[in-house]
């Protein structure tokens, strides 16, 4: 193989091994974003019935 063609070779292999490195990064913070905002969400809609039964609750007279 010759310079040219072994640093070519080299070069596409590079680019492909950072492409698949990137789509990994990618995937892995949106499945953790993901989980974050079903949390959030979680946290608001238990926060929600909570105030919701507090104000049902009947009030001491």
């Amino acid at each position: 193989m010759s310079d040219g063609k072994s640093a070519m070779v080299r070069f596409w292999d590079w680019s492909r091994s950072s492409n698949e490195r990137a789509v990994a990064n990618a995937r892995a913070a949106t499945t953790e974003l993901s989980r974050m905002r079903v949390e959030r969400d979680e946290v608001e809609l238990f926060l929600v019935e909570l105030e919701t039964r507090r104000t049902a609750a009947p009030q001491p007279a």
